[in-house]
């Protein structure tokens, strides 16, 4: 499949588009109540019932989501 692109709508919200400029998930910034000071990242996609996937490291975002993307039960 082609890549994903994302839209910033604020700086702890992001969308996720797929390779047709289809709306297909999005992406939050959460605080890390666990290790202060620290961040992580929720990838969550429409209708996928695996559920939201947590990344911890920024650089692995887009990754995740193209991999979730691609593997989609019920997009395939």
């Amino acid at each position: 499949m082609g890549s994903v692109t994302f839209k910033r709508l604020t700086p702890r919200e992001s969308r996720i588009y797929d390779a047709d400029g289809d709306h297909v998930g999005d992406v939050y910034r959460q605080d890390d109540i666990l290790a202060p000071g620290s961040v992580y990242y929720v990838v969550h996609l429409h209708e996928d019932p695996r559920g939201p996937r947590r990344v911890h490291e920024r650089h692995r975002v887009r990754e995740t989501a193209q991999r979730l993307v691609d593997s989609h039960p019920l997009w395939s």
